[in-house]
């Protein structure tokens, strides 16, 4: 027998998501507009936007490390945050060398072999793209990974780093511009303690909401049209300046972009979407039989249930009752 041998290679964007929606709507090439296009775009923006009421696809779950601000209590989310599953505050330990500076890098030698395992950078002008090095003798380098931070004057960008082998150098160098810093901070043993998440009452009858701490242990999420916004609390003191919000959040969809780019979907998922989206444009497009709705609808709401049905990462589950109350 003569297979392929490629898994998952099939090209399926968003031309494709689209025309084999239409085509269980029963239409011809020749019946398709640059107007049907409009509609099956726009169709399907709020379909992959609607999934996000639906549960957290386990693909659209990512990490994200908030900087603090002494005395400033509220952390915008960045675009597309629908929700935040866990939150840590968390602290690090600092590790120093002898630092050797130019307009384009910090190179610190540490004297001996020390692992990086985390690097603040805290901006004296606008951020610039960088890389991240580690040397055993200082002359050969090896790239960890490179950033393209976004940050002004008085920001910290916060980076965990993809492999943390201990070496002798370290070196955070711009790729282009000049690096212009006010404190580059390499730590570390990062220890994580779970933030305690209020609700609206909890937090307006707060007796002090501007209290500072050098440990927020506290927020409310407030769930704005555009960004989310976390209310500390306690508010950040000038102590808690280097230490980060470690944020698990789940974020919508990627948009639907050109005809030719991929729908941020699974491939598991691709029958769940076009399915959905044939069910969406029946209702749209007056072309359609409106006897095939009720027939689009059923098969959109099998194949969507299959889907969620296995959106799970398949890990054990840990259920531990409280019964001391009954047990006194």
């Amino acid at each position: 027998m003569a297979f392929s041998n490629t898994v998952s290679q099939t090209n399926f964007n968003t031309r494709r998501v689209i025309d084999n929606a239409i085509r269980r709507c029963k239409l011809t090439a020749q019946q398709i507009t640059a107007e049907h296009i409009d509609i099956a775009n726009d169709q399907l923006y709020l379909f992959l936007s609607d999934l996000a009421n639906q549960g957290a696809p386990l693909w659209c779950i990512e990490k994200q490390i908030y900087p603090l601000y002494d005395g400033v209590g509220d952390i915008t989310m960045t675009d597309g945050t629908v929700d935040i599953l866990n939150s840590n505050f968390r602290w690090l330990q600092q590790v120093t060398g002898i630092n050797y500076d130019t307009s384009t890098y910090r190179e610190v030698d540490f004297t001996d072999s020390i692992f990086v395992a985390n690097v603040g950078i805290l901006w004296s002008a606008a951020a610039v793209p960088i890389v991240l090095e580690r040397s055993d003798d200082g002359i050969v380098w090896v790239e960890i990974q490179s950033e393209t931070p976004t940050a002004a004057a008085g920001e910290w960008t916060w980076y965990d780093l993809d492999s943390s082998v201990a070496a002798r150098y370290f070196r955070v160098r711009a790729t282009s511009g000049t690096l212009g810093f006010s404190q580059i901070y390499l730590a570390n043993t990062p220890t994580e303690i779970p933030l305690a998440r209020m609700n609206r009452d909890d937090y307006t009858n707060l007796p002090n909401k501007a209290f500072q701490s050098n440990r927020p242990l506290q927020y409310w999420f407030d769930r704005q049209v555009n960004n989310p916004i976390m209310h500390m609390w306690p508010v950040p003191n000038a102590a808690a300046t280097v230490c980060q919000i470690v944020v698990w959040r789940q974020r919508y969809i990627m948009d639907v972009g050109t005809m030719t780019q991929d729908v941020e979907v699974p491939q598991r998922w691709l029958e769940a979407i076009v399915s959905g989206l044939a069910a969406k444009m029946a209702l749209e497009l007056v072309e359609v039989d409106v006897n095939l709705i009720p027939i689009l609808d059923q098969k959109a709401a099998i194949s969507l249930n299959i889907a969620q049905m296995e959106e799970r990462d398949n890990s054990p589950m840990m259920i531990a009752p409280n019964i001391s109350p009954y047990t006194r």
